[in-house]
C-alpha cells in the first residue's frame, strides 16, 4: 500500500475522511491507507501504535502541538474502528 501515494493534490483531496477532533470536524487525508499500513506493521500495544498512526498522519496532515493527544486518540479509534470492520 505504501506505493499508492496521492499523484496530485487533487487525487490526496479526494482521500479526505473528516472526523471530530475537539469537537470540530477535521478533514483528515491519508487516514484509511494510514490504518492499513499501521496495521501491516503487526505493532505489539496501544501506545506503540498510536505513535506510529500519529506518525504516519503527519506525513499528509498538520496537526497541532496542542491537540496532538486528541489526533492520537481520535486516529486509535478509527484504527479500532478499521479493525472490526475486518
Amino acid at each position: 500500500m505504501s506505493d499508492d501515494k496521492p499523484c496530485c493534490a487533487a487525487d490526496a483531496l479526494r482521500r479526505i475522511r473528516q472526523v471530530k477532533i475537539n469537537g470540530i470536524m477535521t478533514g483528515i487525508t491519508m487516514l484509511d491507507e494510514s490504518i492499513a499500513e499501521v496495521k501491516a506493521q503487526n505493532l505489539g500495544n496501544e501506545p506503540e501504535i498510536r505513535s506510529a498512526l500519529l506518525k504516519k498522519s503527519r506525513i499528509y496532515n498538520y496537526v497541532p502541538k496542542g491537540v496532538e493527544e486528541e489526533y492520537a486518540r481520535v486516529l486509535m479509534e478509527e484504527y479500532k474502528k478499521a479493525l472490526t470492520k475486518n
